[in-house]
């Protein structure tokens, strides 16, 4: 038995399937023209312990798990389905399939879910009426319409073919052709919106060379099933409301890591997108526009800006175009993924043909953001509106659209709001001459003046591209302390390294932001220029003209490299410079020497880093440092609990408090400057904004800590459960490690030596294990005497080595005990004990269900055999029947000859009565059986609870939740305090590597083994 089945008045059976971690599903019935006894959709156990009384409810169903999806699971999800295809074709080429798939689904799902309510709502119309009603479009307001034959979980009747069609989730064949019609079908019910997304684009019978499926229609099917077993892609069922959207994003950067260059068309890191989205500096009501929109990420992200600010973000106006379609297409779903409607993304060439135009010119926005493509050709031939070019034209033949680009984007964007242009360009149009300078001139003279900054990037930030890139920030109205001046920033040494892909952390981004909006000039990183000097200049904007961040040239000491001694200037620099942030002494690693030069007291490299750690100085600041993060947490803690339950929270408010609030805890001890402050609290942050959305949504959920998290709920109630299992688990090392011993004893004793390989082969490893030794063993005791010392001492061995195994073998048994027993009270604990009992009762229900039943069986049998008896309605069973008929049978004589033939056919019905009853009678003993330990069962949980002390409360859940958000913060503040140290380390590193030894230390080394050499050879007697 695995399910508890029960109806409910909504036509809805409630199931809890152990094999699944006992999740709880809903399943409903729907009707169909083809009424099968069939199940449909149901997890593979779930199928398998589906027993014969459940299958004649001969209806369809339709799985439905009610637990919340988590974007982790999601994301797993997804790429199961690319595991289907990415055997058939290029991981670049399948994502569309997955999109369409995703989208259908999404889609189905919604309708469904509206049509539900739509259902209620008219239930007191006629069925006709109903009916009609449910398959008219404007009925279903901004909920896209899914036409029939693109529905998920609804077959239809075609009734031009009078043929009985399938739902999607029950396609068997000719599934590539069917997900096609299904996908135009949707795109032609919602065309203002869809158009173009899918039809002719996606094809799910796409051929191979030689005419057979690309995608073969079993994969389809098996992607299908993992859809039907996947929950309903429903608002109310994400743990977060745009879990879907951020799910699409992780599919997107998924593929774009894969597609290499081609992922640069369509895909910009989401790092680089949310430092662009700050320095655009949005608000509400504005209208924001990307010329190259690709996947949209800048206009959703925006949009997310916006949102988290606390403003309407609907009130938004989100333009965007891309010369190509597939990549238009992407955007539009990640629009809708993301719940955004009302987006005008348009297909074609920018430069060429601009599509957002109005009364014959182009459009104006608010905001203009973009990351062009770098380097490109471009064509006046058949461009529309020259005039937005009035910086001039670059050469349409030497790849330099780039700053066509730009004056596009000046072009379209307007004053009104201090119109704003945030674009990454390659480095080359900052510096590059002829046409380019020409454009770079126009647009830095006093009386236009439209360049507001200059941000340099690391190297390798973007997809399929080494070109050095900068960020450029124009402002059509430029506030007075902006006027005639360029702010630069150069953050190219700045970021997180990766195998074949830069990025930027979230430090980066913070730093980056901050001091470019507040205009802070930072020795060289940013500085604030005057037009004159770029003008003396020759107009060139190479930011290392203006901000430097080229390392000083390293200096050796030519008396320290020739005579010894380290520089006392060079150790001064190390104390200014790194060591004294963290309360380190760079002179403690020296001894002697005179005011200039000093001599190491260490004598190795490695006492360097060891000096450090152990430093009782540095060990201070650290601890000094957690113990006002701790204090910090106490109050921020309850700051930072406002928010749950509170969807409309203002999160930038309890960001800024907190931000704040920690600058000034950890800031004055001086190990950190504001920038690496801002570092941990970015990343901590940053790294739990989808825990934030949940707690704003549901707030504290247990879900947060578990199973992720458990560590803290075995700490928090289970220290001691968890104290026996680390005993045990060393019990059950030190049981191991003398079964070891034991082994390599018996071997040794029985001078036990591996076969060498035959020639040719290659010797190969014999483990030492205990069935090695029992077979030497048995090998030894057969050149043995019965009685012999030698066959004792081998027996005691065997003795011994099973004492050993049957030990190890307790102890590992005792320790799986203990920790199956802590694995349920932490499950209790954190889930409760309902959807177990609710499990067990539903088992209960059920066999005693089935032993009516067989009652109900036996009686009709007995009714229909015309045996007649009684016994009161309360008492009867099968038990009762069977000691009926014993009755009758002793009311007939026992001699043969002294029955009538009357009493001879009623002990023949007696006999074939209870051989028919035989085999019920079995199953109804052993449903007994069953419900007695069943019974036992419900009333352990009681004691079970009772014992663990009850659920946890949410006053107890949110304590962990806290204790886990500090702890990561904890770890942050750990990994900044190490990176410190690490820096000093390595300069005092790099002094013992350059200065230890010089060059007469090594001359005395040299002579000295020369000596030791030419005394060795007049010993032998080879030189005089």
């Amino acid at each position: 038995m695995f399910f508890y089945v029960s109806w409910k008045e909504t036509n809805e059976i409630y199931f809890i399937c152990p094999m699944l971690c006992g999740r709880i599903f809903s399943i409903k019935t729907t009707k169909s023209r083809k009424a099968k006894q069939r199940i449909i959709g149901l997890p593979r156990c779930a199928k398998r312990a589906w027993s014969p009384v459940e299958t004649q409810l001969g209806e369809f169903f339709d799985c439905r798990m009610t637990e919340k999806i988590k974007l982790s699971g999601l994301e797993s999800f997804l790429m199961r389905i690319a595991d289907y295809l990415r055997k058939n074709m290029e991981e670049s080429e399948y994502k569309e399939y997955i999109f369409g798939l995703l989208f259908l689904k999404r889609m189905s799902d919604v309708f469904e879910e509206k049509r539900e309510v739509l259902k209620k709502d008219y239930q007191h119309l006629p069925e006709d009426a109903l009916n009609s009603i449910l398959e008219d479009k404007t009925t279903y307001g901004d909920t896209f319409f899914v036409p029939k034959r693109a529905r998920w979980n609804e077959g239809w009747y075609d009734e031009e073919n009078e043929t009985e069609v399938p739902a999607l989730r029950d396609l068997k064949t000719d599934i590539g052709p069917m997900l096609n019609k299904a996908l135009t079908a949707i795109e032609d019910a919602n065309s203002e919106v869809l158009q173009g997304i899918f039809k002719d684009r996606i094809n799910f019978n796409k051929m191979s060379v030689d005419g057979t499926p690309v995608v073969k229609n079993s994969d389809l099917r098996k992607m299908i099933e993992e859809f039907n077993n996947f929950p309903p892609l429903l608002n109310k069922n994400f743990e977060f409301p745009d879990l879907l959207g951020a799910a699409y994003e992780f599919v997107l950067k998924y593929f774009a890591d894969s597609a290499g260059k081609k992922g640069g068309e369509f895909y910009t890191p989401n790092t680089v997108v949310r430092m662009l989205v700050k320095l655009l500096q949005v608000d509400e009501g504005m209208s924001i526009y990307d010329p190259t929109v690709g996947s949209g990420g800048m206009l959703i992200q925006s949009y997310q800006y916006i949102e988290d600010e606390g403003k309407n973000p609907k009130n938004l106006a989100l333009y965007g175009q891309d010369n190509k379609d597939g990549v238009v297409a992407i955007c539009k779903m990640n629009m809708i993924f993301h719940d955004i409607f009302g987006s005008h993304i348009k297909y074609g060439d920018t430069l060429v043909n601009p599509q957002h135009t109005k009364n014959g010119k182009i459009m104006k926005f608010d905001r203009v953001i973009a990351n062009p493509p770098f380097s490109q050709k471009y064509s006046t031939e058949e461009m529309k509106y020259k005039d937005r070019f009035i910086y001039g034209f670059t050469p349409e033949d030497a790849k330099q659209a780039d700053l066509m680009f730009v004056q596009h984007m000046l072009a379209s964007c307007d004053e009104n709001k201090g119109g704003r242009v945030v674009v990454v360009m390659p480095h080359g149009v900052l510096f590059r001459g002829r046409k380019e300078k020409e454009i770079r001139t126009a647009m830095l003279q006093r009386d236009v003046d439209v360049l507001e900054g200059v941000i340099s990037l690391p190297p390798q930030l973007f997809y399929g591209t080494g070109i050095p890139a900068c960020v450029m920030v124009f402002s059509k109205r430029k506030s007075d302390d902006m006027k005639g001046k360029v702010f630069f920033i150069n953050a190219d040494r700045e970021y997180k390294e990766g195998k074949k892909q830069n990025s930027l952390r979230p430090e980066d981004i913070e730093k980056i932001s901050y001091v470019y909006l507040n205009k802070m000039e930072v020795p060289n990183y940013s500085r604030l220029v005057d037009l004159s000097e770029i003008e003396q200049n020759g107009y060139t904007l190479n930011i290392r003209k203006y901000v430097d961040n080229t390392p000083a040239p390293e200096h050796h000491d030519v008396h320290a490299h020739l005579v010894g001694g380290v520089p006392a200037v060079e150790i001064e620099e190390i104390n200014n410079n790194l060591s004294s942030k963290i309360h380190f002494d760079a002179f403690s690693l020296f001894s002697s020497g005179n005011d200039s030069y000093r001599q190491f007291a260490v004598s190795n490299r490695d006492e360097i880093k060891r000096a450090v750690e152990e430093s009782i100085e540095v060990n201070a600041v650290v601890s000094q440092l957690h113990d006002n993060l701790s204090t910090w947490w106490e109050t921020a803690s309850e700051e930072f609990s406002t928010i749950a339950g509170h969807r409309d929270a203002l999160l930038p408010k309890v960001r800024n408090s907190l931000m704040q609030s920690m600058r000034q805890a950890l800031e004055p001890i001086g190990m950190l400057d504001q920038h690496q402050v801002a570092g941990i609290f970015v990343n901590w942050w940053d790294g739990v904004k989808y825990d934030l959305k949940t707690i704003m949504q549901r707030k504290w959920d247990i879900d947060l800590i578990y199973p992720e998290y458990s560590e803290l709920v075995t700490t928090m109630f289970f220290a001691d459960e968890q104290q026996a299992i680390d005993k045990k688990q060393e019990d059950v090392a030190n049981r191991e490690a003398n079964l070891e011993d034991i082994v390599e004893q018996i071997l040794e004793s029985v001078d036990y030596e591996p076969e060498e390989p035959a020639e040719g082969e290659e010797a190969k490893e014999i483990k030492h294990t205990p069935k090695l030794a029992y077979e030497q063993l048995a090998v030894a005791l057969k050149g043995c005497e019965e009685n012999s010392d030698d066959a004792k001492e081998l027996k005691a061995y065997s003795a011994q080595l099973k004492d050993c195994e049957e030990a190890l073998k307790a102890a590992k048994s005792e320790l799986d005990q203990l920790q199956k027993t802590l694995d349920l009270h932490l499950e209790l604990k954190c889930l409760g004990v309902e959807s177990k009992k609710q499990y067990a009762e539903g088992l209960l229900n059920q066999a005693n269900n089935e032993i009516g039943e067989i009652t109900h069986l036996a009686i009709s049998f007995l009714e229909q055999s015309g045996l007649q008896f009684c016994i009161p309605a309360k008492d009867v069973s099968i038990e009762s029947i069977l000691v009926s008929l014993d009755e009758i049978k002793k009311s007939v004589p026992s001699n043969k000859n002294k029955r009538t033939a009357e009493q001879n056919a009623l002990l023949t019905k007696v006999a074939q009565a209870k051989d028919v009853l035989k085999e019920p009678k079995k199953k109804f003993t052993k449903l007994q059986k069953e419900v007695v330990k069943i019974q036992q069962v419900l009333s352990g949980y009681d004691a079970t609870m009772q014992s663990i002390g009850g659920q946890i409360s949410e006053e107890e859940t949110r304590t962990l939740i806290l204790q886990k958000h500090y702890n990561i913060i904890a770890d942050q503040l750990n990994r900044y305090t190490e990176q410190e140290k690490r820096e000093v380390i390595a300069a005092c590193e790099h002094l013992f590597d350059k200065y230890a030894t010089s060059a007469q230390q090594i001359a005395a080394d040299r002579n000295k083994v020369m000596n030791e050499l030419n005394d060795i050879l007049k010993k032998l007697k080879y030189v005089d």
